[in-house]
């Protein structure tokens, strides 16, 4: 999805978003606060949300103009990104550049052609190539092509195996090294230590779940490799929401309805506006 909005003045959204988004601001400043960390948005700043993380987004009495999209990333792309350590909000150097990509996305959503899906990508991965080559990037991360197949082994085998009980020395064994010091070495690459990403994957597949299926939290817990009552205790320390809140509000505000009760997914997506 993407467009062009105006925000109305003292505006303020709060989400945790299931997709990604790219903005541009045209014009006005806001604040953006992301997981607890604050941005001074201002024109001319391309700014990348990931899924899954609170946001706030709020301007005073004068009105923000943003063109922005929203996008789904693979399971590569999403290991990619995390990768990388993106930073949230560039400054590119040619702000007429980035409009012009956004407004030919923008036409190419609004299209009925059977090109549409094409000139969308094509567009997207503008974007992205735009804002990579904006952000200051990792370089350590790539001085070593073996570290990188070593934790895309792990990350791959945990994402498949999110309902078993995985442990260091299993994973360990994935990137061929002690378990000692396979722990820094993971922390090092993904920025946070086996099991807390292990916990947070299998909160991000939770939430899925809770989103997309009419499953009841025992399932979901059990789907996920987790006892019911630590996926409550994780759910409630991350959204501050027990999942069956979470649930219930997901479905308020993007009025989605299970798969008993028909609608396509893609259409909700396309019809759910920003602001």
């Amino acid at each position: 999805m993407a467009a062009f909005s105006n925000t109305k003045p003292n505006f303020q959204i709060d989400e945790i978003p299931n997709y990604y988004s790219f903005w541009h601001v045209f014009r006005g400043e806001g604040q953006l606060t992301l997981n607890d960390r604050n941005y001074d948005v201002k024109p001319g700043h391309l700014l990348m949300m990931p899924p899954g993380i609170p946001q706030r987004f709020s301007n005073s009495s004068q009105p923000v103009s943003i063109f922005w999209c929203h996008f789904r990333a693979s399971m590569g792309d999403i290991q990619l990104f995390d990768l990388l350590k993106l930073q949230v909000c560039v400054e590119p150097l040619d702000g007429d550049s980035m409009r012009r990509l956004f407004t030919r996305m923008i036409d190419a959503f609004r299209s009925t052609a059977m090109t549409r899906e094409l000139r969308l990508r094509a567009a997207l991965l503008d974007i992205m190539a735009c804002y990579l080559e904006h952000c200051e990037l990792n370089e350590i991360i790539f001085q070593n092509n073996d570290n990188i197949g070593k934790i895309d082994r792990v990350l791959e085998y945990i994402d498949l195996h999110l309902a078993d009980n995985m442990g260091i020395d299993e994973l360990a064994r994935l990137a061929y090294l002690h378990p000692n010091y396979f722990i820094g070495f993971f922390k090092n690459i993904v920025g946070c230590p086996p099991i807390q990403y292990i916990n947070l994957r299998r909160l991000e597949r939770a939430k899925q779940l809770l989103e997309k299926t009419s499953d009841n939290i025992l399932s979901v817990a059990d789907q996920v490799g987790m006892k019911n009552h630590y996926l409550s205790r994780l759910f409630k320390q991350h959204t501050g929401l027990s999942p069956s809140r979470y649930r219930q509000i997901y479905r308020t505000a993007y009025g989605v309805q299970s798969k008993d009760e028909g609608g396509s997914s893609e259409d909700e997506d396309r019809s759910r506006p920003l602001f």
